[in-house]
């Protein structure tokens, strides 16, 4: 599934790319260039790091089935740069290490609506 799939569209993939890069930009000094190449790049890999945000529901991947992790993560605030909050759906709340989001794909994106 692409970026363009989870949030509706093409146009909405490249706002929010758009987005992220001009963070990266004003946060951590990165050149406009370097800095679209860096999310298209993370975008391509599936990479949490740059992806990871509120309101996102990620599943586990199927060659990580026999890992013990949660079937289905939703994502609900930040701790720190490197742990989330998410809910599994069965068991509740849980602090997660954002690097395990490797072991999972973005599924569904809840957004909220703009204005």
């Amino acid at each position: 599934m692409t970026l363009a799939d989870v949030l509706g569209s093409e146009t909405e993939a490249t706002r929010w790319m758009e987005s992220r890069a001009r963070g990266l930009v004003l946060w951590n000094r990165v050149s406009p260039q370097d800095a679209y190449q860096l999310v298209e790049a993370a975008v391509a890999e599936h990479d949490p790091a740059i992806l990871a945000e509120l309101g996102q529901v990620w599943t586990r991947r199927p060659e990580t089935a026999e890992s013990g992790l949660p079937a289905v993560l939703y994502l609900t605030h930040w701790l720190d740069r490197d742990h989330l909050v998410a809910e599994d759906g069965t068991t509740g709340s849980a602090v997660i290490p954002l690097l395990t989001l490797h072991a999972y794909q973005l599924d569904y994106w809840q957004r909220p609506e703009q204005p």
